[in-house]
């Protein structure tokens, strides 16, 4: 706040302001999270688990957002206990995605919607050897994902921080339009495990 008391130029890249006077370039996140959604109900999943980072960040918010948005539309009403959100470890992710799929009438997908998230949730689909039998779609690509499978909806990280630039040396050099607020389409990549059908034996 004090930089911008200066008149200091600034581009807020993937947060959220608390005001209007800057620039903000940020993924769709909603977007991205509706659009997982929507490619788990198209392979035939109803019964889907949202697993996401506190609700109170922005990103992990707009996330939730888009899924409840998404399953409306589908008009299917997701019960509470679909809905596993914390601040977590990969690690402890891990154990709390084992304990979730352990229940009687485990969910037929699952849509981790952090990269922490995914990491664990995946060692916990290996580990119960579900893998095969669970859907699973993460935001966030990962390390490794490619070879393991793992569906997910990717951020453009090279155009985000492109366009944050070139918004910025703007303002370097005096535009002083009102500003904006701009939201980049994320990517489905399709790799075999969000595309899993319902399994009967779960």
């Amino acid at each position: 706040r004090t930089e911008l008391e200066r008149g200091t130029p600034v581009v807020f890249l993937d947060l959220e302001p608390d005001d209007s006077v800057v620039d903000l370039v940020r993924s769709d996140h909603r977007g991205g999270a509706a659009l997982a959604t929507r490619h788990l109900l198209a392979h035939g999943h109803t019964d889907i688990a949202f697993i996401g980072d506190d609700p109170t960040i922005f990103s992990a918010g707009c996330r939730l957002d888009g899924f409840l948005e998404a399953m409306t539309a589908a008009m299917i009403t997701v019960p509470g206990h679909r809905l596993v959100t914390g601040r977590h470890s990969s690690e402890t992710w891990r154990t709390i995605v084992a304990d979730h799929l352990r229940r009687p009438h485990p969910p037929t997908a699952i849509f981790t919607a952090q990269n922490f998230i995914t990491v664990g949730a995946a060692h916990a689909l290996h580990d119960l050897d579900l893998h095969r039998r669970i859907a699973h779609v993460g935001f966030d690509d990962i390390e490794l994902a490619d070879l393991l499978g793992i569906t997910v909806i990717a951020q453009d990280a090279a155009t985000l921080g492109r366009t944050a630039a070139e918004r910025l040396f703007r303002r370097l050099d005096g535009a002083d339009d009102e500003p904006a607020q701009v939201a980049l389409k994320t990517t489905l990549i399709p790799r075999g495990s969000g595309e899993l059908p319902p399994s009967a034996d779960r």
